[in-house]
């Protein structure tokens, strides 16, 4: 027999239907993440579509190469132009069409068959019904309160996702910054040790310089275009991962930067209650309480769906032929009988009492339940560890500042007039300008280092936790290990 639903079942459908046929607006989910994004960073974010505010903002991009970059310019950039950023923006689009699909009520089914019996000439059978699964109806609010929160968990994802962007977009420009200053310091070392090279010359032909003394300042000068070369390939290395991250190409990438980081202000770090803010504005706790509030709503569909099992109700219309032969003639006389009436169906919870998926629902919302907390520690981790780092950083670049590069150069100084006054060797001054421009490199990676620690402590006070761990601090060091071994 085939199933259908009755004249009625069908009305009501197609009233229920109608309110159930929600909007595509990928667009206006996407807008409550530019609102988020620009509360907390000031920054705005448009996702690409062909329209007129997306060919504006392709102009702001041009406006901002055309100038110096700042790190405000170059993050703005890179949240406008960066391809692979504008792709994340599609889960949001994803999840709103995701729930639109759960506001819909699962379609009528229409079977029927044809039949005819095996001699010529017969009339066929028809047999026709409409179906529909009315339980749907009572899953169909659970569906939407489930795919309605993954929506939020999207949303707090990829504003997660433009922040960290942001953060290693700025980070990225002090590298980049960092790594010109170091080309300009030997750049300046290159031309001294030059100039060095070229007296030593004019005294070995005098015969006031021996020829070991000559050699020791061309050795020197060697050493300085080496550094030089270095330093210009860390320059590259680090313009290349900026434009990756501002998603630049062609003409896009002859932009310009400043010489030099500038230092930060003293009270531009606020160092009270850094865990408790931390927390308050995590986007990361935020989307694991968000997935909860997911898998308990998924807990509750998984529950309905076991309590009501599908039953579906339609109707069925069937029109049978039957031949008979008259007695006296022979000749057949046919004969059509129609039957029209109500069907259903309903599932048989014998095997599959839904036992399973509760069960791992349940167990989904307790591995959530430990994520979160767990995430709450790591993030209070963060905030202790981002301070701390940010403190220490500032103390080093203090230090380097007021004392070790200040040093460097009063000895050299010293030493160069001990040499003049021929109490000092050539090789105790070549020393001491290695020291002084170690020191020099020194300070550059500690600013570099601070500016650093600001950034990724920054990107947690906004609510991001920091991607990866940078290498400012360890360069210092490793320098200075470097340079207590007298080599450079």
């Amino acid at each position: 027999m085939k199933r259908g639903m009755t004249t009625t079942g069908i009305a009501l459908a197609s009233v229920l239907l109608m309110p159930g046929c929600a909007k595509l607006a990928p667009q206006e989910a996407f807008e409550d993440v530019a609102f988020n994004v620009e509360g907390r960073i000031g920054k705005q974010v448009q996702w690409d579509m062909g329209t007129e505010d997306d060919l504006a903002a392709r102009a702001a991009v041009r406006s901002l190469l055309s100038r110096q970059l700042t790190p405000a310019s170059a993050v703005q950039i890179a949240l406008l132009n960066n391809r692979s950023l504008q792709a994340s923006y599609a889960d949001v689009g994803i999840a709103q069409a995701n729930l639109v699909q759960a506001g819909l009520l699962r379609n009528p089914v229409f079977d029927g068959a044809v039949t005819w019996f095996n001699d010529a000439g017969s009339t066929p059978n028809f047999a026709f019904g409409v179906a529909w699964s009315f339980v749907d109806l009572f899953r169909r609010p659970k569906r939407k309160a489930v795919a309605r929160s993954a929506l939020e968990e999207a949303k707090l994802d990829v504003a997660r996702r433009v922040l960290v962007h942001a953060a290693d977009t700025h980070a990225a420009l002090i590298d980049y910054v960092a790594a010109r200053q170091e080309v300009h310091l030997f750049r300046t070392v290159v031309r001294s040790a030059r100039a060095s090279v070229d007296a030593a010359a004019a005294l070995r032909k005098a015969g006031n310089f021996t020829e070991l003394q000559f050699e020791q300042n061309q050795s020197f000068l060697t050493s300085a275009k080496l550094e030089q070369a270095q330093s210009e390939a860390r320059s590259d290395e680090a313009r290349e991962k900026l434009n990756i991250l501002m998603g630049l190409t062609g003409k896009q990438t002859s932009w310009s930067a400043a010489g030099q980081l500038p230092d930060i202000p003293r009270n531009a770090v606020n160092p009270r209650n850094v865990e408790r803010r931390a927390v308050e504005v995590s986007l990361e706790i935020a989307a694991a309480r968000q997935k909860l509030v997911t898998l308990g709503r998924q807990f509750r569909l998984v529950r309905k769906e076991s309590l009501l099992p599908d039953v579906d109700g339609g109707v069925e219309y069937d029109r049978e032929v039957e031949v008979e032969r008259d007695e006296d003639t022979g000749a057949k006389k046919k004969d059509f009988r129609k039957s029209f009436g109500p069907t259903f169906g309903i599932e048989i919870p014998i095997f599959d009492h839904g036992q399973a998926r509760k069960a791992g629902a349940l167990l989904k919302i307790r591995q959530a339940e430990d994520t979160l907390w767990a995430l709450a520690v790591q993030v209070r981790s963060a905030a202790r560890l981002s301070l701390a780092r940010y403190k220490s950083t500032r103390s080093t670049l203090t230090y380097y500042r007021k004392a070790v590069l200040p040093q460097a150069e009063r000895v050299l100084k010293g030493m160069q007039r001990g040499y003049n006054a021929m109490q000092e060797s050539i090789f105790q001054l070549i020393a001491a300008r290695r020291q002084q421009i170690l020191a020099g490199r020194q300070l550059i990676q500690a600013r570099r280092a601070h500016w650093i620690a600001y950034v990724r402590f920054q990107q947690l006070m906004r609510g991001s936790m920091p991607g990866g761990a940078d290498t400012g601090a360890a360069d210092v060091a490793a320098m200075a290990d470097a340079g207590s071994g007298g080599g450079h």
